[in-house]
């Protein structure tokens, strides 16, 4: 193909609209993108600080209910079960959207999918964080709670 003043064939083909639509969906693309990859950079940082206790006990930060603030082992529990809960499943849902947009961008699928794709993993993502909470919660609630120990009939 050839190259006119910095633009290719494909952009003298296209109409001023569809250029537009392409860089506005290449930027929604992108924008959505960098942020599953930074909620899943995120989640990996704060599942590192909590492997190393880093995450101390407060009101503002972690995986917080009265059974992960009932005891400091508990906290220290819940906020690794959460975040690394947390953390892997936000991996897989942005490689799997990543790889699903790669596969729709090479088959030429509808702009829509392109649109709603990126949006069902950030649902998805949340959707991980609440299951991750629930599981610290349960994480702490066996800390909290020792199996009880049935006495032998004797």
């Amino acid at each position: 193909m050839a190259e006119t003043k910095g633009h290719s064939a494909m952009d003298i083909d296209q109409t001023p609209a569809a250029r537009y639509r392409g860089r506005t969906m290449g930027f929604y693309l992108a924008f959505n993108g960098l942020l599953l990859v930074a909620v899943s950079a995120g989640s990996w940082f704060f599942a590192a600080r909590a492997n190393s206790h880093g995450i101390a006990p407060n009101t503002s930060l972690g995986f917080r209910s009265q059974h992960t603030l009932a005891s400091l082992h508990g906290w220290y529990v819940a906020q690794r079960a959460g975040f690394h809960f947390a953390a892997i499943a936000a991996t897989v849902i942005t490689a799997a959207v990543f790889a699903i947009v790669a596969v729709a961008l090479m088959r030429g699928l509808k702009p829509i999918w392109l649109m709603i794709l990126p949006v069902v993993g950030q649902i998805a993502v949340a959707g991980c964080f609440i299951i991750a909470g629930h599981r610290a919660d349960q994480a702490a609630l066996t800390v909290e709670t020792p199996p009880s120990h049935s006495a032998a009939p004797g």
